[in-house]
């Protein structure tokens, strides 16, 4: 992965626009969509907004454009979040997913309500989800056993109602209905929380597809042209770059201080570039390279967090619930390597075999 380009540092939301933009378009062709849309979203939101607000809002914008110059130039762990955030993992698109998740497909009906009025209580917000679905959901996901999922992992005692909300109080009297029904609005929110809602099923093909290996569409981010370098420095640019060096900030305060932003370490995130030392602009530390394999592999962990979800008919209260589970297979043996294998039994015949000796075994 290249450099990032040697641009003057941002000042105004135009400067920040640009360069968010310019970061975006860098990214992997099935994330970029969503962080374009995010990104003209907040500055079309922003516009409007005055002092301190305004100020709160560009200090955001530096964050952000941060993250995504670092997630470019190789840090892993940042273009991890950027895809979670992308395809709904965590974040904005996630809230969204899970609204869509636990809407009701069909209005209260006629029971439901008189229902509602034997309690003596008002409609509240529990009122509009569908716990049925909401709970087919939440299993399947306790089933699929997620590995390293971004929000806490869930369980499933935590999606029985009779196990979490107790029948009687601390002194033996049944609970009251207005408290019953504030542990259950409390344990359902507990549950969405650490759900990972389902994906558009063509979205969540084209992971698939990635993982698999047939992708349809191109997949992986443009290539980035290396920044390009002088051949030969002449004297007058060396005296000139001597001239604009700032050894009043060296004067007063340590070097670890000034230099903070273009170690090693924060290099990725500043962008900054060291050009004092003897061998040139150092690497950064925990700088990644990345290769189409290292994409399928990211790519693959996260359709693992993913799933679709439709009913198995219409009308049907039954759900049809796929998880992203990748197989495991050994690679082929390859010709070469066949000559070590001729003699070696094949497991069935191993199984035979013992089977055989255990029969003879019960004989005598």
């Amino acid at each position: 992965m290249s450099r990032p380009l040697r641009l003057p540092k941002p000042e105004t939301p135009l400067d920040f626009y640009r360069h968010l933009l310019r970061e975006a378009s860098y990214l992997p062709p099935l994330a970029r969509p969503f962080v374009d849309e995010q990104i003209k979203r907040r500055f079309a939101r922003s516009r409007r907004n005055e002092p301190p607000k305004s100020l709160r809002d560009l200090d955001q914008a530096r964050h952000d454009l941060r993250m995504l110059r670092a997630a470019n130039a190789g840090d892993m762990m940042r273009m991890q979040r950027v895809l979670h955030i992308a395809f709904g993992r965590v974040g904005r698109r996630r809230r969204e997913l899970i609204a869509s998740l636990v809407a009701r497909t069909s209005p209260t009906t006629p029971d439901e309500a008189s229902a509602i009025a034997a309690e003596h209580r008002t409609a509240d917000w529990l009122d509009t989800w569908d716990i049925p679905k909401m709970r087919a959901f939440a299993r399947s996901q306790v089933m699929a056993g997620l590995t390293s999922p971004p929000r806490p992992a869930l369980s499933s005692y935590q999606t029985v109602e009779a196990a979490i909300i107790p029948a009687e109080n601390s002194w033996g009297r049944p609970l009251p209905p207005k408290l019953h029904r504030k542990k259950r609005m409390t344990m359902w929110k507990l549950v969405v929380d650490k759900c990972m809602p389902p994906l558009p099923e063509e979205e969540w093909a084209k992971l698939k597809a990635i993982v698999e290996g047939t992708p349809t569409e191109p997949w992986l981010p443009p290539r980035r042209r290396p920044v390009a370098r002088a051949v030969c420095v002449s004297r007058a640019a060396t005296k000139g770059a001597l001239d604009t060096w700032k050894w009043q900030a060296y004067a007063v305060r340590p070097v670890a201080t000034v230099d903070r932003s273009a170690n090693r370490r924060n290099k990725l995130l500043s962008g900054a570039v060291d050009d004092n030392t003897p061998t040139g602009d150092p690497q950064p530390l925990h700088c990644h390279t990345y290769t189409p394999r290292f994409w399928r592999r990211l790519y693959g962990n996260l359709w693992h967090l993913t799933a679709t979800m439709k009913q198995k008919g219409p009308g049907a209260k039954d759900w049809e619930i796929v998880w992203g589970k990748q197989s495991f297979q050994p690679p082929p043996t390859p010709a070469a390597a066949m000559e070590f294998f001729t003699d070696f039994p094949s497991p069935e015949a191993s199984r035979i075999g013992a089977k055989k000796q255990s029969k003879k075994g019960g004989k005598t």
